[in-house]
Protein backbone atom coordinates (compact mmCIF):
# COMPACT_ATOMS: atom_id res chain seq x y z
CA UNK A 1 0.00 0.00 0.00
CA UNK A 2 2.67 2.62 1.16
CA UNK A 3 4.26 1.36 -2.23
CA UNK A 4 1.59 2.16 -4.65
CA UNK A 5 -0.74 4.73 -3.00
CA UNK A 6 2.30 6.53 -0.75
CA UNK A 7 1.89 8.26 2.32
CA UNK A 8 -0.59 11.11 0.72
CA UNK A 9 -4.09 11.70 0.65
CA UNK A 10 -5.63 8.36 -0.37
CA UNK A 11 -3.56 6.59 1.77
CA UNK A 12 -4.98 8.51 4.81
CA UNK A 13 -9.00 8.24 3.28
CA UNK A 14 -8.08 4.11 3.25
CA UNK A 15 -6.67 4.26 6.42
CA UNK A 16 -10.01 5.94 7.52
CA UNK A 17 -12.14 4.11 6.03
CA UNK A 18 -10.68 0.94 7.08
CA UNK A 19 -11.19 2.61 11.01
CA UNK A 20 -15.06 1.46 11.93
CA UNK A 21 -14.28 -2.21 10.74
CA UNK A 22 -11.18 -2.31 12.51
CA UNK A 23 -12.72 -1.02 15.78
CA UNK A 24 -15.60 -3.51 15.45
CA UNK A 25 -13.11 -6.21 15.57
CA UNK A 26 -10.88 -5.39 18.27
CA UNK A 27 -14.12 -4.86 20.41
CA UNK A 28 -16.38 -7.68 19.35
CA UNK A 29 -14.01 -10.02 17.68
CA UNK A 30 -10.95 -9.82 19.73
CA UNK A 31 -11.79 -7.96 22.84
CA UNK A 32 -14.37 -8.14 25.20
CA UNK A 33 -16.56 -10.92 23.12
CA UNK A 34 -13.85 -13.01 23.08
CA UNK A 35 -13.27 -12.37 27.16
CA UNK A 36 -16.28 -13.22 28.30
CA UNK A 37 -17.45 -15.47 25.53
CA UNK A 38 -14.22 -18.65 25.88
CA UNK A 39 -14.90 -19.06 29.69
CA UNK A 40 -18.57 -19.23 29.49
CA UNK A 41 -18.39 -21.36 26.13
CA UNK A 42 -15.20 -23.59 27.83
CA UNK A 43 -17.49 -24.19 30.80
CA UNK A 44 -20.46 -25.14 29.00
CA UNK A 45 -18.70 -27.99 26.78
CA UNK A 46 -17.42 -29.46 29.82
CA UNK A 47 -20.37 -29.16 32.12
CA UNK A 48 -23.28 -29.96 29.44
CA UNK A 49 -21.89 -31.56 26.75
CA UNK A 50 -21.14 -30.52 23.00
CA UNK A 51 -25.16 -30.48 22.27
CA UNK A 52 -25.71 -27.79 24.79
CA UNK A 53 -22.47 -26.37 23.84
CA UNK A 54 -23.41 -25.91 20.00
CA UNK A 55 -27.09 -24.53 20.93
CA UNK A 56 -24.99 -21.59 22.85
CA UNK A 57 -23.09 -21.19 19.88
CA UNK A 58 -26.34 -20.89 17.41
CA UNK A 59 -27.54 -18.04 19.54
CA UNK A 60 -24.44 -16.09 20.35
CA UNK A 61 -23.58 -16.03 16.61
CA UNK A 62 -27.78 -15.14 15.78
CA UNK A 63 -27.59 -12.51 18.13
CA UNK A 64 -24.04 -11.02 17.14
CA UNK A 65 -25.66 -11.18 13.47
CA UNK A 66 -28.09 -9.58 14.43
CA UNK A 67 -26.53 -6.47 16.51
CA UNK A 68 -23.65 -5.92 14.06
CA UNK A 69 -26.37 -5.79 10.72
CA UNK A 70 -28.15 -3.20 12.96
CA UNK A 71 -24.96 -1.15 13.59
CA UNK A 72 -23.84 -1.88 10.09
CA UNK A 73 -26.96 0.04 8.83
CA UNK A 74 -26.16 2.99 11.27
CA UNK A 75 -23.08 3.49 9.66
CA UNK A 76 -23.78 3.57 5.93
CA UNK A 77 -27.00 5.85 7.09
CA UNK A 78 -24.54 8.02 9.14
CA UNK A 79 -22.05 8.10 6.26
CA UNK A 80 -24.69 9.06 3.91
CA UNK A 81 -25.97 11.74 5.84
CA UNK A 82 -22.31 13.09 6.32
CA UNK A 83 -21.83 13.17 2.82
CA UNK A 84 -24.99 14.98 1.67
CA UNK A 85 -24.45 17.65 4.88
CA UNK A 86 -21.33 18.34 3.62
CA UNK A 87 -22.09 18.16 -0.24
CA UNK A 88 -18.72 15.65 -0.79
CA UNK A 89 -16.70 17.77 1.75
CA UNK A 90 -13.75 18.24 -0.74
CA UNK A 91 -11.75 15.72 -2.37
CA UNK A 92 -10.14 13.77 0.60
CA UNK A 93 -13.61 13.90 2.91
CA UNK A 94 -15.75 12.12 0.05
CA UNK A 95 -13.05 9.10 -0.24
CA UNK A 96 -12.98 8.48 3.68
CA UNK A 97 -16.70 8.97 3.83
CA UNK A 98 -16.70 6.70 0.49
CA UNK A 99 -14.71 4.13 1.65
CA UNK A 100 -15.94 4.03 4.86
CA UNK A 101 -19.38 3.01 3.64
CA UNK A 102 -17.43 0.10 1.41
CA UNK A 103 -15.57 -1.51 4.00
CA UNK A 104 -17.95 -0.99 6.72
CA UNK A 105 -19.52 -4.78 6.02
CA UNK A 106 -16.25 -6.30 7.03
CA UNK A 107 -16.84 -6.21 10.65
CA UNK A 108 -19.33 -8.59 10.33
CA UNK A 109 -17.70 -10.91 8.85
CA UNK A 110 -14.61 -10.56 10.31
CA UNK A 111 -16.17 -10.90 14.10
CA UNK A 112 -18.20 -14.33 12.98
CA UNK A 113 -14.45 -15.54 12.23
CA UNK A 114 -13.28 -13.93 15.55
CA UNK A 115 -15.68 -16.10 17.06
CA UNK A 116 -15.64 -19.40 15.16
CA UNK A 117 -11.82 -18.97 15.71
CA UNK A 118 -12.68 -19.12 19.84
CA UNK A 119 -14.65 -22.03 19.00
CA UNK A 120 -11.39 -23.91 17.51
CA UNK A 121 -9.30 -22.52 20.36
CA UNK A 122 -12.02 -24.61 22.96
CA UNK A 123 -11.31 -27.68 20.85
CA UNK A 124 -7.73 -27.37 20.87
CA UNK A 125 -7.12 -26.55 17.24
CA UNK A 126 -4.85 -22.98 16.76
CA UNK A 127 -3.28 -23.41 13.16
CA UNK A 128 -6.45 -22.65 10.46
CA UNK A 129 -7.35 -19.37 12.74
CA UNK A 130 -3.93 -18.33 13.41
CA UNK A 131 -3.60 -18.22 9.35
CA UNK A 132 -6.61 -16.35 8.55
CA UNK A 133 -5.29 -13.54 8.87
CA UNK A 134 -3.15 -14.11 6.01
CA UNK A 135 -5.95 -14.08 3.83
CA UNK A 136 -6.40 -10.08 4.33
CA UNK A 137 -3.38 -9.45 3.48
CA UNK A 138 -3.31 -11.29 0.82
CA UNK A 139 -6.48 -9.47 -0.75
CA UNK A 140 -4.97 -6.24 -0.09
CA UNK A 141 -2.38 -6.82 -2.11
CA UNK A 142 -4.23 -8.27 -5.11
CA UNK A 143 -6.83 -5.42 -4.84
CA UNK A 144 -3.56 -2.83 -4.86
CA UNK A 145 -1.61 -4.64 -7.59
CA UNK A 146 -4.54 -6.22 -9.56
CA UNK A 147 -7.99 -5.15 -8.74
CA UNK A 148 -7.21 -1.22 -8.49
CA UNK A 149 -6.06 -0.67 -12.14
CA UNK A 150 -9.11 -1.60 -13.09
CA UNK A 151 -11.22 0.92 -11.83
CA UNK A 152 -9.11 3.45 -13.38
CA UNK A 153 -5.64 5.50 -13.67
CA UNK A 154 -6.23 7.57 -10.83
CA UNK A 155 -5.16 6.31 -7.46
CA UNK A 156 -8.29 7.83 -5.97
CA UNK A 157 -10.62 5.40 -7.95
CA UNK A 158 -8.20 2.43 -7.65
CA UNK A 159 -7.97 2.43 -3.77
CA UNK A 160 -11.87 1.02 -4.00
CA UNK A 161 -10.71 -1.70 -5.38
CA UNK A 162 -8.75 -2.73 -2.60
CA UNK A 163 -11.68 -1.54 -0.33
CA UNK A 164 -14.13 -4.38 -2.25
CA UNK A 165 -11.05 -6.44 -1.80
CA UNK A 166 -11.40 -6.06 2.30
CA UNK A 167 -14.66 -6.97 2.00
CA UNK A 168 -14.09 -10.26 0.12
CA UNK A 169 -11.61 -11.34 2.06
CA UNK A 170 -14.27 -11.40 5.09
CA UNK A 171 -15.99 -14.14 2.77
CA UNK A 172 -13.32 -16.02 1.78
CA UNK A 173 -11.90 -16.28 5.43
CA UNK A 174 -15.92 -17.67 6.42
CA UNK A 175 -14.97 -19.86 3.51
CA UNK A 176 -12.31 -21.86 4.94
CA UNK A 177 -13.11 -21.80 8.60
CA UNK A 178 -16.58 -23.23 8.66
CA UNK A 179 -15.88 -26.59 6.92
CA UNK A 180 -13.24 -26.96 9.70
CA UNK A 181 -15.69 -26.65 12.76
CA UNK A 182 -17.74 -28.81 10.87
CA UNK A 183 -14.75 -31.45 10.94
CA UNK A 184 -14.27 -31.02 14.36
CA UNK A 185 -17.70 -31.72 14.82
CA UNK A 186 -19.29 -28.37 15.45
CA UNK A 187 -23.17 -28.04 14.52
CA UNK A 188 -25.01 -25.05 14.86
CA UNK A 189 -28.15 -23.18 13.59
CA UNK A 190 -28.23 -19.41 13.88
CA UNK A 191 -30.66 -18.55 16.52
CA UNK A 192 -32.58 -15.26 18.22
CA UNK A 193 -33.28 -16.94 21.21
CA UNK A 194 -32.43 -15.21 23.87
CA UNK A 195 -33.77 -16.77 26.54
CA UNK A 196 -30.25 -18.77 27.55
CA UNK A 197 -29.46 -18.32 31.12
CA UNK A 198 -25.77 -18.35 29.84
CA UNK A 199 -26.50 -16.42 27.57
CA UNK A 200 -27.90 -13.87 29.92
CA UNK A 201 -24.63 -14.51 32.13
CA UNK A 202 -22.58 -13.69 29.20
CA UNK A 203 -24.30 -10.11 28.90
CA UNK A 204 -23.35 -9.40 32.55
CA UNK A 205 -20.02 -9.75 31.94
CA UNK A 206 -19.66 -8.63 28.75
CA UNK A 207 -20.66 -5.08 29.38
CA UNK A 208 -18.27 -3.88 32.08
CA UNK A 209 -15.29 -5.72 29.76
CA UNK A 210 -16.65 -3.74 26.57
CA UNK A 211 -16.53 -0.71 28.13
CA UNK A 212 -13.12 -1.21 29.91
CA UNK A 213 -11.38 -1.82 26.38
CA UNK A 214 -13.21 0.05 24.69
CA UNK A 215 -12.16 3.19 26.17
CA UNK A 216 -8.92 2.28 24.76
CA UNK A 217 -10.02 1.63 21.27
CA UNK A 218 -11.91 4.51 20.89
CA UNK A 219 -9.00 6.35 22.32
CA UNK A 220 -7.37 5.39 18.71
CA UNK A 221 -10.18 6.57 16.79
CA UNK A 222 -10.46 9.50 18.66
CA UNK A 223 -6.77 10.20 17.56
CA UNK A 224 -7.61 9.36 13.58
CA UNK A 225 -10.81 12.06 14.09
CA UNK A 226 -8.60 15.02 15.56
CA UNK A 227 -6.13 13.85 12.67
CA UNK A 228 -8.28 13.92 9.90
CA UNK A 229 -9.95 16.98 11.22
CA UNK A 230 -6.97 19.32 11.56
CA UNK A 231 -5.58 18.16 7.88
CA UNK A 232 -5.52 19.79 4.88
CA UNK A 233 -6.53 18.24 1.80
CA UNK A 234 -6.10 18.59 -1.42
CA UNK A 235 -7.88 21.80 -2.90
CA UNK A 236 -8.80 22.92 0.53
CA UNK A 237 -7.70 26.46 1.64
CA UNK A 238 -4.83 26.76 3.73
CA UNK A 239 -7.18 27.36 7.00
CA UNK A 240 -10.58 26.98 8.31
CA UNK A 241 -12.64 29.45 9.93
CA UNK A 242 -14.19 29.12 13.26
CA UNK A 243 -16.48 32.07 14.71
CA UNK A 244 -14.84 33.94 12.46
CA UNK A 245 -11.00 33.59 13.15
CA UNK A 246 -9.04 31.80 10.24
CA UNK A 247 -6.99 28.91 11.79
CA UNK A 248 -4.23 27.64 9.50
CA UNK A 249 -4.30 23.48 9.34
CA UNK A 250 -1.57 22.28 11.49
CA UNK A 251 -1.04 18.94 9.66
CA UNK A 252 -0.65 17.98 5.99
CA UNK A 253 -1.87 15.04 3.88
CA UNK A 254 -0.08 11.99 5.11
CA UNK A 255 -0.45 12.84 8.54
CA UNK A 256 -2.53 9.91 9.35
CA UNK A 257 -0.49 7.13 7.04
CA UNK A 258 2.85 8.71 9.57
CA UNK A 259 0.87 7.76 12.52
CA UNK A 260 -0.67 4.51 11.44
CA UNK A 261 2.73 3.40 9.94
CA UNK A 262 4.44 3.86 12.93
CA UNK A 263 1.94 2.45 14.78
CA UNK A 264 2.37 -0.69 12.51
CA UNK A 265 5.93 -0.68 13.51
CA UNK A 266 5.57 0.09 17.53
CA UNK A 267 2.81 -2.74 17.72
CA UNK A 268 5.28 -5.46 16.08
CA UNK A 269 7.00 -5.72 19.75
CA UNK A 270 4.41 -5.18 21.27
CA UNK A 271 2.21 -8.30 19.70
CA UNK A 272 4.94 -10.75 19.56
CA UNK A 273 6.79 -10.13 23.66
CA UNK A 274 4.46 -8.09 25.54
CA UNK A 275 0.68 -10.12 24.45
CA UNK A 276 2.69 -13.15 24.66
CA UNK A 277 4.17 -12.95 28.14
CA UNK A 278 0.56 -11.10 29.17
CA UNK A 279 -1.28 -14.27 27.72
CA UNK A 280 1.33 -16.39 29.86
CA UNK A 281 1.15 -14.97 32.92
CA UNK A 282 -2.91 -14.59 32.82
CA UNK A 283 -3.69 -18.24 34.22
CA UNK A 284 -1.12 -18.35 36.79
CA UNK A 285 -2.57 -14.99 38.21
CA UNK A 286 -5.84 -16.32 37.99
CA UNK A 287 -4.84 -19.48 39.96
CA UNK A 288 -3.48 -18.01 42.81
CA UNK A 289 -6.34 -15.17 42.45
CA UNK A 290 -8.92 -17.93 42.88
CA UNK A 291 -6.94 -19.57 45.88
CA UNK A 292 -7.01 -16.31 47.06
CA UNK A 293 -3.31 -16.69 47.21
CA UNK A 294 -2.29 -12.85 47.64
CA UNK A 295 1.53 -13.66 48.30
CA UNK A 296 2.19 -15.61 45.35
CA UNK A 297 -0.10 -13.35 43.33
CA UNK A 298 1.62 -9.88 44.36
CA UNK A 299 4.77 -12.16 43.14
CA UNK A 300 3.68 -13.49 40.12
CA UNK A 301 2.64 -9.96 39.04
CA UNK A 302 5.64 -7.87 40.70
CA UNK A 303 7.90 -10.96 38.35
CA UNK A 304 6.24 -10.01 35.14
CA UNK A 305 6.60 -6.36 35.62
CA UNK A 306 9.97 -7.01 35.74
CA UNK A 307 10.00 -9.20 32.54
CA UNK A 308 7.85 -6.70 30.63
CA UNK A 309 10.24 -3.76 32.28
CA UNK A 310 13.26 -6.04 30.75
CA UNK A 311 11.86 -6.56 27.15
CA UNK A 312 10.35 -3.10 27.12
CA UNK A 313 13.10 -0.79 27.43
CA UNK A 314 15.65 -1.78 24.80
CA UNK A 315 13.05 -2.47 22.06
CA UNK A 316 11.75 0.88 22.53
CA UNK A 317 15.12 1.93 22.54
CA UNK A 318 15.95 -0.07 19.26
CA UNK A 319 12.79 1.96 17.87
CA UNK A 320 14.28 5.52 18.75
CA UNK A 321 17.85 4.68 17.36
CA UNK A 322 16.76 2.56 14.27
CA UNK A 323 13.87 3.88 13.17
CA UNK A 324 14.59 6.04 10.39
CA UNK A 325 16.57 2.82 8.57
CA UNK A 326 13.39 0.24 9.96
CA UNK A 327 10.95 2.81 7.31
CA UNK A 328 13.18 3.19 5.03
CA UNK A 329 13.76 -0.67 4.42
CA UNK A 330 10.42 -1.47 4.97
CA UNK A 331 8.24 1.28 3.17
CA UNK A 332 10.99 3.34 0.89
CA UNK A 333 9.78 2.42 -2.54
CA UNK A 334 7.51 3.51 -4.80
CA UNK A 335 5.54 6.56 -3.90
CA UNK A 336 7.19 6.16 -0.81
CA UNK A 337 10.25 8.51 -0.29
CA UNK A 338 12.86 9.70 2.20
CA UNK A 339 10.88 12.61 2.98
CA UNK A 340 8.47 9.98 3.68
CA UNK A 341 10.33 8.15 6.01
CA UNK A 342 11.19 11.08 7.91
CA UNK A 343 8.01 11.73 8.79
CA UNK A 344 7.10 8.33 9.90
CA UNK A 345 10.26 7.57 12.02
CA UNK A 346 9.89 10.98 14.11
CA UNK A 347 6.31 10.03 15.33
CA UNK A 348 7.72 5.93 15.78
CA UNK A 349 10.56 7.56 18.12
CA UNK A 350 7.80 9.20 20.54
CA UNK A 351 6.00 5.77 20.41
CA UNK A 352 9.24 4.28 21.28
CA UNK A 353 10.02 6.22 24.37
CA UNK A 354 6.64 4.92 25.66
CA UNK A 355 7.12 1.17 24.43
CA UNK A 356 8.19 -0.12 28.44
CA UNK A 357 4.51 1.78 29.55
CA UNK A 358 2.96 -0.33 26.78
CA UNK A 359 4.30 -2.94 28.02
CA UNK A 360 3.58 -3.11 31.89
CA UNK A 361 0.31 -2.06 31.03
CA UNK A 362 -0.63 -5.63 29.75
CA UNK A 363 0.29 -6.89 32.91
CA UNK A 364 -1.46 -4.49 34.92
CA UNK A 365 -4.72 -5.28 33.11
CA UNK A 366 -4.33 -9.01 33.57
CA UNK A 367 -3.75 -8.12 37.42
CA UNK A 368 -6.99 -6.38 37.45
CA UNK A 369 -8.87 -9.07 35.32
CA UNK A 370 -7.91 -11.47 37.45
CA UNK A 371 -9.53 -9.87 40.45
CA UNK A 372 -12.24 -10.11 38.14
CA UNK A 373 -12.36 -6.32 38.83
CA UNK A 374 -13.12 -4.84 34.99
CA UNK A 375 -14.33 -0.90 36.45
CA UNK A 376 -11.27 0.08 37.63
CA UNK A 377 -9.09 -0.09 34.55
CA UNK A 378 -12.15 1.50 32.99
CA UNK A 379 -12.39 4.70 34.79
CA UNK A 380 -8.63 5.13 34.52
CA UNK A 381 -8.82 4.96 30.88
CA UNK A 382 -11.65 7.23 30.86
CA UNK A 383 -9.63 9.79 32.38
CA UNK A 384 -6.79 8.97 30.87
CA UNK A 385 -8.58 9.54 27.30
CA UNK A 386 -9.46 13.30 28.36
CA UNK A 387 -5.79 13.95 28.86
CA UNK A 388 -4.96 12.14 25.61
CA UNK A 389 -7.40 14.89 23.61
CA UNK A 390 -6.32 17.49 25.47
CA UNK A 391 -2.68 16.82 24.57
CA UNK A 392 -3.40 15.84 21.38
CA UNK A 393 -5.14 19.48 20.14
CA UNK A 394 -2.52 21.34 22.32
CA UNK A 395 1.01 19.67 20.82
CA UNK A 396 -0.38 19.10 17.43
CA UNK A 397 0.15 23.09 16.61
CA UNK A 398 3.82 23.23 17.37
CA UNK A 399 6.10 23.78 14.11
CA UNK A 400 8.69 20.44 15.64
CA UNK A 401 6.05 18.36 16.62
CA UNK A 402 2.86 18.05 14.50
CA UNK A 403 1.11 14.56 13.93
CA UNK A 404 4.20 13.16 16.64
CA UNK A 405 2.05 14.94 19.05
CA UNK A 406 -0.06 11.45 18.89
CA UNK A 407 3.38 9.39 20.20
CA UNK A 408 3.68 11.81 22.68
CA UNK A 409 0.53 12.05 24.22
CA UNK A 410 -0.01 7.90 23.57
CA UNK A 411 3.35 7.41 25.67
CA UNK A 412 2.81 9.91 28.71
CA UNK A 413 -0.82 8.40 29.45
CA UNK A 414 0.07 4.91 28.97
CA UNK A 415 3.33 5.90 31.82
CA UNK A 416 0.24 7.49 33.98
CA UNK A 417 -1.94 4.60 33.16
CA UNK A 418 0.39 2.27 34.54
CA UNK A 419 1.43 4.43 37.33
CA UNK A 420 -2.35 4.84 38.85
CA UNK A 421 -2.46 1.47 37.90
CA UNK A 422 0.19 -0.44 40.30
CA UNK A 423 -1.29 1.91 43.27
CA UNK A 424 -4.77 0.78 43.10
CA UNK A 425 -3.53 -2.91 42.48
CA UNK A 426 -0.77 -2.57 45.58
CA UNK A 427 -3.95 -1.89 47.52
CA UNK A 428 -5.81 -4.29 46.65
CA UNK A 429 -3.67 -7.05 46.93
CA UNK A 430 -3.53 -5.78 50.22
CA UNK A 431 0.68 -6.05 50.51
CA UNK A 432 3.76 -4.85 49.12
CA UNK A 433 4.53 -5.70 45.07
CA UNK A 434 8.20 -5.79 45.89
CA UNK A 435 8.97 -2.08 44.80
CA UNK A 436 12.50 -2.34 45.46
CA UNK A 437 13.39 -5.73 43.68
CA UNK A 438 11.81 -4.34 40.81
CA UNK A 439 13.79 -0.55 40.70
CA UNK A 440 16.75 -3.08 41.31
CA UNK A 441 15.75 -5.26 38.01
CA UNK A 442 15.11 -2.01 35.97
CA UNK A 443 18.42 -0.23 36.97
CA UNK A 444 20.40 -3.79 35.80
CA UNK A 445 18.22 -3.74 32.78
CA UNK A 446 18.67 0.00 32.24
CA UNK A 447 22.60 -0.26 32.33
CA UNK A 448 22.38 -3.38 29.44
CA UNK A 449 19.80 -1.34 27.12
CA UNK A 450 22.76 1.64 27.51
CA UNK A 451 25.08 -1.15 26.40
CA UNK A 452 22.95 -2.58 23.75
CA UNK A 453 21.91 1.10 22.56
CA UNK A 454 25.63 1.80 22.17
CA UNK A 455 25.85 -0.82 20.61
CA UNK A 456 23.42 -0.30 18.02
CA UNK A 457 24.48 3.47 17.45
CA UNK A 458 27.73 2.67 16.64
CA UNK A 459 27.42 -0.27 14.16
CA UNK A 460 24.94 1.76 12.28
CA UNK A 461 26.81 4.90 12.09
CA UNK A 462 29.71 2.40 10.70
CA UNK A 463 27.37 0.73 8.08
CA UNK A 464 26.08 3.98 6.92
CA UNK A 465 29.52 5.00 6.45
CA UNK A 466 30.25 2.17 4.37
CA UNK A 467 30.54 2.41 0.53
CA UNK A 468 27.30 -0.34 0.08
CA UNK A 469 25.79 0.77 -3.37
CA UNK A 470 27.23 -2.05 -5.31
CA UNK A 471 24.68 -4.59 -3.18
CA UNK A 472 21.77 -2.97 -4.24
CA UNK A 473 19.41 -0.46 -2.04
CA UNK A 474 17.37 -3.12 -0.19
CA UNK A 475 20.50 -5.42 0.95
CA UNK A 476 21.72 -1.90 2.14
CA UNK A 477 19.33 -1.39 4.05
CA UNK A 478 19.05 -4.86 5.55
CA UNK A 479 22.50 -4.85 6.49
CA UNK A 480 21.90 -0.76 7.85
CA UNK A 481 19.21 -2.42 10.21
CA UNK A 482 20.23 -6.34 11.18
CA UNK A 483 23.79 -5.66 11.96
CA UNK A 484 23.23 -3.34 14.69
CA UNK A 485 20.19 -4.91 15.68
CA UNK A 486 21.98 -7.77 15.97
CA UNK A 487 24.72 -6.42 17.83
CA UNK A 488 22.21 -4.72 20.57
CA UNK A 489 20.52 -7.75 21.37
CA UNK A 490 23.99 -9.69 21.48
CA UNK A 491 25.12 -6.82 23.93
CA UNK A 492 22.03 -6.52 25.80
CA UNK A 493 22.28 -10.24 26.32
CA UNK A 494 25.68 -10.38 27.70
CA UNK A 495 25.32 -7.46 29.83
CA UNK A 496 22.72 -8.95 31.53
CA UNK A 497 23.95 -11.83 32.11
CA UNK A 498 26.90 -9.92 33.42
CA UNK A 499 24.96 -8.76 35.63
CA UNK A 500 23.32 -11.82 37.06
CA UNK A 501 20.10 -11.20 35.73
CA UNK A 502 17.36 -14.16 36.43
CA UNK A 503 15.61 -12.30 33.53
CA UNK A 504 16.58 -14.08 30.86
CA UNK A 505 16.52 -17.46 32.28
CA UNK A 506 12.67 -16.72 33.15
CA UNK A 507 11.57 -15.82 29.09
CA UNK A 508 12.78 -19.44 28.20
CA UNK A 509 10.67 -21.12 30.43
CA UNK A 510 7.88 -22.96 29.50
CA UNK A 511 5.94 -22.09 32.91
CA UNK A 512 5.57 -18.91 34.38
CA UNK A 513 9.00 -18.22 36.42
CA UNK A 514 6.19 -17.47 39.88
CA UNK A 515 5.03 -21.08 39.65
CA UNK A 516 8.24 -22.43 40.65
CA UNK A 517 9.92 -19.49 42.41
Amino acid sequence: MNHIYGQGWVQDAFNYGFLVPNLFRRLFGEGALAAVFVPVFTDVLTTDGRTRAWLLLGRIAGLMVLVLSALLILVELGALAVYLVSDGGGAMRGLQIGLTAVMAPFMVGVCLVALFASILHCLQHFTVPALLPIVLNVMIILGAVVVGPLFGASIERQVYGVGLCVIAASAIQLSLILPVLRRQGVSFRLSMDRDDADLRRMGRMFLPVLLGQGVLLFNVFFDAQICTMLTQGPGDPAAFSILGHEIAYPLQRGALSAVTNAQRLYQFPLGVLAISLATAAFPTFSLYAAQADMPRLRSAISQSLRLAIFVGLPSGLILLILGRPIVALLFEHGRFGPAESLRAANVLRWYGLGMTAFFCQHIVLRGFYCLKDTLTPMWISCWLVVLNVVLNVTLIWHPAIREAAFGISTSITSFLHVGVSVWLLRRRLGGRMGARVIAASAIKTLVATVAAGFAAWGLHAWTTGLDLTRLGYTVVGAIQVFVPLAAAVGAFLLVAVALRMKEPGWLLTRRHPAAFS
